[in-house]
């Protein structure tokens, strides 16, 4: 961007912040906020794709921009624990009472070649997959695709990791009750752009980025540990984030030592 558009984009972006243009309401056309920031129709437009690649507009052809609702705190938290409630495990305090926004969707696809060295699949093979969109309590609009990924020897061996209805508990339970182990879990937090899918579900324009958490879940299996899922669900990055506790190693413990 040129140093015109940046200025442009800067206090548009300031203005939503501060409740000029409030969420659902249109932006100024083009033409308006040339005039207004004494720029060219075609700096003022590019600022207003820049923010809407941020997350802060939403836009359609032959309408205005609007402006989208944005939580005032971030959602996502991982502080490296597990919790249990009467619904079975789950690892976002904030998102404890989201549910699928639509049915749940399970079937046949080849995983991206990351998820498939996870689980040590062959890569360019069919998993199990199991798909779903989450919201908040009432919400029509995703806020989280979330996709899990199911060796075929898994399923073969645990049945209801591929049935439409896993039971108490969800697969996790299942899981544990047919190896007799605890699983363990390891997470971790990249961000890149939204495939089509994400796009559709999310409702964000292909620049705009994505936050994904990838969780690899592993079990005792004749005395070796094996990966039996990842879970990868991805986010919109102007959205969420990530917070956890930063704990202190024994080097690191207080009171110092000479």
């Amino acid at each position: 961007m040129t140093g015109a558009t940046h200025q442009v984009a800067d206090s548009i972006r300031a203005a939503i912040e501060a409740g000029d243009y409030p969420p659902g309401g249109a932006l100024p056309s083009a033409a308006e906020l040339a005039e207004t920031h004494g720029v060219a129709r075609a700096t003022a437009q590019k600022a207003v794709r820049q923010l809407a690649t941020e997350g802060y507009l939403t836009l359609t052809r032959r309408h205005p921009a609007r402006v989208k609702e944005r939580p005032r705190h971030l959602t996502v938290v991982r502080d490296r624990l597990v919790y249990r409630d009467e619904i079975g495990y789950f690892f976002d305090r904030n998102a404890q009472d989201w549910a699928a926004i639509e049915k749940p969707s399970r079937g046949f696809s080849v995983p991206p070649s990351h998820i498939a060295d996870l689980l040590g699949a062959p890569r360019g093979q069919d998993l199990i997959t199991r798909r779903r969109l989450m919201g908040p309590a009432g919400s029509t609009t995703a806020h989280q695709v979330a996709i899990s990924y199911i060796p075929m020897w898994v399923v073969a061996e645990v049945p209801a990791a591929g049935a439409e209805q896993a039971g108490p508990g969800g697969i996790y339970d299942r899981f544990e009750d047919h190896f007799g182990a605890a699983l363990q879990w390891r997470e971790t937090v990249s961000a890149r752009h939204p495939n089509e899918d994400e796009q559709r579900a999310l409702r964000i324009p292909a620049g705009s980025p994505v936050l994904v958490v990838t969780r690899e879940a592993r079990i005792m299996r004749d005395g070796a540990l094996v990966a039996v899922e990842v879970n990868e669900t991805s986010m919109a990055a102007s959205q969420f984030g990530v917070s956890y506790h930063v704990e202190r190693d024994e080097s690191a413990a207080w009171p110092r030592t000479a």
